[in-house]
Order: C-alpha cells, then structure tokens, then sequence
C-alpha cells in the first residue's frame, strides 16, 4: 500500500507541470480578444476558451466538448461550418479574417469575423482544426447606420437639387414662370408636371411660362413632355407659353414634326413676360 501511495505521488509531481502549463494556456486563451474554438477531423469540438463560451450561451468551456455545430444556436449554419473545416483541413490550408453571419443567443443576427487553421500532430498530419473569431456586430451595426444615413442625406440632397431644377416662381398673382436648366429625363419631366400641376391648383395660377432657354438638347422626348405638360395644364383651366426658342431648336421641332397644339412660343423669356403682361393673363 505504501508502495502504491509513492508511485501515485511520484505520478502526481510529474504530472504537475504539465497540469499547470495546461491551466496556464487555458487562461492564456481565456483572455486574449478573440473567441477560440477547436475541432476534430470530424467536426467535434473538443474544447474551446471562456469568451467563445459565453459568446455561445454554453456554461463552461468543458460543456463544449463532444458537441458539434448541430447542437450549437447557429445550428442552420452547420452545413457550411463543417464545410470551411473539411476545405481547411483536407487543403491543409488556412482560411483567414472572412466575415459571416451568426446567430446569436437572444434571436438576433450577429456578425464574426472568422479565421481557421489547420493543426498537424507529431507526424505533421492534419488532425484538427483550431478557429477563432471576433463579434465585429457592433462594428457592422455601425457601418449599416452610416450607410442609412448617408443614403438619407443622398436622397435628401437629390429632392432639393429637383426642386431647384424645376423651380415654379410667381410673377403676379396669375402668372408663373419655370425656368428648365439642364437635361431633361423622363424623371424630370415627370417631376416638371407634378411641380406645374400642383403650383398652378395651390396659386390658381392662369399662365405659365415654361422657360427651356437652359435645355441644351430639345429632341422628340422633351417635346412630347412640354406637350403632355400643356395639355394637364390646359384641363387646369390655365395657360402655358413656351419661353426660350432657338432658332435650332425651331428647327428640330419642324424637323421631329412636333405640333406643340397651339402653344404661344417666343424667343425670350422677357418677351414671354411681356406678352403675358399685356395680355393680362
């Protein structure tokens, strides 16, 4: 029995380092940033540090072990886990600082920024593969709201630029002008009409002058919009007069064959004022 005792003793004091050099370790990655995670050729955990364990909703680190990625919170993404391991393992290749989706413990998706080793053992044979990440959800919860923000700002500048380019500015009580500078697209032309409609119902507005002096292409599209806005405002119970007509732009009119339906032209926007004026519109 004392025999007994001594041998177990012995083997105590030399397994001690080897002990302390394992809680060492174990501590080591039980502070350092990033969760660590190892696994088998099959998949199965075989251990893993405090942060990966509290990341994951698993009580210690020693409840991790003997489970695989099916009976983990992301199980959904177990398929394509297990595929990154066998890729890295049987590649004997690294798989560093890639971004993915996960789940996380209270419902929510959560981001990490993931990357996987392969481990050899004495024989420089793949036997594991050791991964570790960081919770960058924070960091892509940030940059989602930047982006928000700035396609809100975008879109805001955007409005306010359209309703500089079509501008609907009042001369007298019944008389309105809407100067164009710039290409006009479908979009804008649309935009052109709804400004004209609703100006001339809020002002009740009797004429306007559609000014195209700053229209540098005048082709069958922008007639047709200039026509289309003259007949919605006609139903109205207003005018329009077409301010702003080049001498090639005459010609491209005659050319195309527009009819502008009995639309007033004249080659200024001061002679369409004029006229305007006079006429008493």
């Amino acid at each position: 029995m004392l025999a007994l005792r001594q041998r177990v003793a012995a083997l105590e004091q030399e397994l001690g380092p080897l002990r302390r050099t394992r809680e060492l370790l174990q501590r080591v990655m039980d502070n350092i940033p990033q969760a660590v995670f190892w696994k088998d050729r099959d998949s199965v955990f075989l251990g893993c540090n405090e942060r990966f364990a509290r990341h994951n909703g698993v009580a210690s680190p020693e409840e991790i072990i003997g489970k695989t990625d099916r009976d983990m919170p992301w199980a959904e993404f177990a398929d394509l886990y297990r595929a990154d391991d066998r890729r890295v393992m049987e590649t004997d290749t690294a798989k560093l600082n890639y971004e993915e989706p996960v789940p996380l413990p209270d419902g929510s998706e959560g981001w990490i920024r993931t990357s996987k080793v392969p481990l050899h053992d004495d024989a420089d044979a793949v036997f594991a593969v050791l991964g570790m990440y960081e919770d960058i959800t924070v960091i892509k919860r940030a940059e989602a709201e930047r982006l928000r923000l700035k396609e809100e700002v975008i879109k805001a500048q955007a409005d306010i630029l359209a309703e500089l380019s079509t501008p609907l500015i009042p001369i007298t009580d019944v008389v309105m002008v809407m100067p164009m500078i710039g290409k006009i697209d479908a979009r804008r032309a649309q935009q052109m009409l709804d400004t004209l409609l609703s100006g001339i119902a809020a002002n009740r507005a009797r004429t306007v002058i559609l000014d195209i002096t700053g229209v540098p292409v005048v082709d069958a599209q922008v007639a047709s919009a200039l026509v289309r806005a003259a007949s919605a405002v006609r139903l109205l119970g207003a005018e329009v007069m077409l301010a702003g007509i080049r001498p090639e732009v005459a010609r491209t009119l005659v050319d195309l064959g527009i009819d502008l339906g009995g639309i007033l032209t004249c080659s200024t926007l001061q002679r369409g004022v004029a006229l305007a004026m006079a006429a008493g519109r």
